[in-house]
């Protein structure tokens, strides 16, 4: 099977190497000379006589996969030093740039993204102010603040914020103080005005909690969306529906290849469909998954209209993920870039054999086990990958996949049409067929055991499920490596194993105004703090230390007073008593949360502390405080929301 795909597409033998470059780039200091070399070796070697060079056939070959593998590593070294640059304004300087996304709410008021007239992007919250909404997308804003890197809250297994701000070349953020900042309306660009039309367009004819919906399918537009109908998405497996993916694009595609059947000009046709698949591209905002299908589709495209041939869609694959990992290598990294390579890989590999297994006697019966094989072909591939990013699988995505992509697709189409025709008895039909598929995910999201969550795997778990799956494609040759892929999964995990039955460790979680605290012995874990801490952020820690709730012994606690094993730990959130003490409580924690009205030179009369801890259930302006006399009195201490959770190793 790979000999076939690389006998068809000779591209694949471009950008695996290419690939590798990007992903295990070599230091520059390294990397130039042996390029350099590399290619006078590679040159020399054409003026050599023939017969060497046919000897010689080989090498040049793996010399062209190296330098192809230096040419990628080049590429990423170039363009981190374009990209990244962190800003260090003068404390009165006040910074200029443009709103890159539309305001959103956030645990501290609303944030945004702003592009400096220096091209770097920035991280901006406001406080909960009115004026903050009347801030647009293409407004210029002018501020006076101070920069910090992009925090991520460090809680274990959450979710990577900073890293996934990095891809997207966002290294900084700054929290804005009333009165320190200030926004002008500038003239709108052609697409963002075309993409406010289609939004106004929306709302006026659909309206409501489908709007949300509604501009999500057709534009991309994320920001309206409800937060518990994308949960239920995410629980079946189907949140590709709700972001602009390759299947809106190439359904797209197939109309405009419908409508344009009438057009004898094949040129005028081809140039057609590219200007506007690319229109459409720029105004979803160009998604990793979208840039994909609209770079294939062009490659279908040029070949069908211009050149009249046609070629390998492996190839069309390889050729497009060479050319956007040209233009911005960071894509490789980029989840929706993934998952998207490896959904259509899926679908070229798995989904004609599949089809074949059955052989079906009416049409219905072959269109519902198409849909079915192309869902499961899918699924098979991004399996261990979404394990690995998610540890979670949706356990009904076969029937959620096929009762909401058939709704969707007349959704989608249905929406073109009422931009062509403002009409309310369309908007009126959207809207009931937006409200059906609500309510077919949601019944779906409810069943028992919808989602079944707590799967992390580690790299060796992708790599050996992966292996797996190859070897089952590869018939009898092949599977004799699944049992080795296997076992050296199992022993790669089991020095993990063996550390987690001998961990002995205290967690203070990172949860805006709430204090959470987890002692976890072996498997036990009891935990301390509010109740109203979020379930979901400590089963996922807990699934990470592979550690359930239960009674430690070594665990006591006494109201704000509490010792494990050896360590403890003190919890001061209420103003200290009149009076100090004729002799300090020794301790080696301290945590101060929700805000106490109390000074760090205060608390060194009641207690000789090791180190101090400043939760997220405090206010940053008194963080700021506490850490301020820290500094003046050289304390130790670690502040949760500036530095993530706090996990220390007893």
């Amino acid at each position: 099977m790979f000999v076939y795909i690389l006998r068809t597409a000779p591209f694949l033998r471009i950008v695996i190497p290419f690939m590798a470059g990007i992903i295990y780039p070599i230091p520059l200091l390294y990397n130039l000379p042996v390029a350099l070399l590399l290619l006078a070796i590679h040159l020399g070697s054409g003026y050599m006589p023939v017969w060497i060079r046919f000897r010689l056939d080989v090498y040049r070959g793996l010399i062209l996969q190296l330098l192809l593998v230096c040419t990628g590593s080049l590429l990423v070294s170039a363009r981190q030093q374009y990209k990244y640059h962190l800003i260090k304004p003068a404390t009165d300087q006040v910074l200029v740039g443009t709103i890159a996304v539309p305001v959103q709410q956030s645990h501290y008021g609303y944030r945004t993204v702003i592009e400096l007239q220096t091209k770097e992007q920035l991280l901006v919250y406001f406080p909960p102010d009115s004026a903050v909404m009347a801030i647009e997308e293409g407004d210029r804003l002018l501020f006076n603040g101070q920069l910090q890197p992009v925090s991520f809250n460090g809680n274990p297994g959450a979710f990577n914020y900073r890293a996934y701000c990095a891809v997207r070349y966002i290294y900084q953020q700054v929290h804005l103080q009333t009165g320190h900042w200030r926004h002008i309306h500038m003239p709108k660009s052609l697409l963002l005005r075309c993409r406010n039309r289609c939004l106004q367009i929306i709302n006026t004819y659909i309206g409501g909690r489908e709007a949300g919906l509604a501009a999500a399918l057709l534009i991309g537009y994320r920001y309206g969306l409800d937060k518990e109908m994308v949960n239920d998405y995410m629980q079946t497996g189907i949140v590709h529906i709700i972001a602009i993916s390759g299947m809106h694009l190439a359904l797209i595609y197939g109309c405009l290849i419908w409508c344009l059947q009438w057009l004898p000009m094949q040129t005028v046709k081809g140039l057609l469909v590219i200007i506007i698949i690319w229109g459409f591209t720029l105004l979803t905002g160009a998604s990793a998954s979208v840039l994909r299908a609209a770079v294939m589709l062009t490659i279908v495209t040029a070949g069908k209209f211009f050149l009249d041939r046609d070629s390998s869609t492996y190839n069309q694959l390889a050729l497009s993920a060479f050319l956007l990992l040209c233009y911005d290598p960071a894509l490789i990294r980029d989840v929706g870039f993934q998952l998207s390579y490896l959904a259509v890989l899926g679908i070229l590999i798995l989904n004609k054999p599949l089809y074949q297994l059955l052989s079906l006697k009416y049409v219905w019966q072959r269109k519902l086990w198409e849909a079915t094989a192309l869902a499961i072909a899918a699924q098979v591939v991004t399996f261990p990958l979404c394990l690995y990013l998610f540890g979670q699988f949706p356990l009904y995505f076969l029937p959620a996949n096929l009762l909401a992509v058939p709704l969707s697709t007349f959704i989608l189409y249905g929406e073109i049409l009422l931009l062509a025709i403002h009409a309310h008895w369309i908007g009126d039909c959207l809207r009931w067929l937006l409200q059906l598929m609500n309510h077919i995910v949601a019944c779906i999201a409810h069943l028992p055991g919808a989602l079944i969550s707590g799967l992390q795997i580690s790299g060796y778990g992708v790599i050996a499920l992966y292996v797996c799956i190859g070897g089952i494609l590869a018939g009898k040759r092949g599977m004799v490596f699944i049992p080795g892929a296997l076992c050296l999964w199992s022993l790669a995990t089991l020095p993990g194993r063996i550390q987690r039955q001998q961990q002995h460790c205290m967690i203070v979680y990172n949860q805006p105004r709430h204090t959470g605290i987890d002692f976890i012995q072996g498997h036990v874990v009891q935990f301390a703090g509010d109740d109203s801490i979020s379930m979901e952020m400590l089963r996922t820690a807990r699934a990470v230390y592979e550690a359930a709730i239960g009674r430690l012994s070594c665990f006591e606690q006494r109201g704000h007073f509490i010792c494990c094993g050896n360590k403890r730990l003190v919890i001061v959130d209420s103003a200290l008593p009149a009076g100090r003490p004729t002799k300090k409580f020794k301790t080696d924690y301290l945590l101060l949360s929700h805000n106490p009205r109390v000074a760090i030179k205060d608390l060194q009369g009641f207690f000789d502390v090791g180190c101090y801890i400043f939760d997220a259930s405090s206010s940053r302006s008194r963080i700021e405080e506490w850490k301020s006399e820290c500094y003046t009195l050289t304390l130790r201490f670690l502040s949760v929301p500036d530095q993530g959770a706090y996990v220390v190793n007893f």
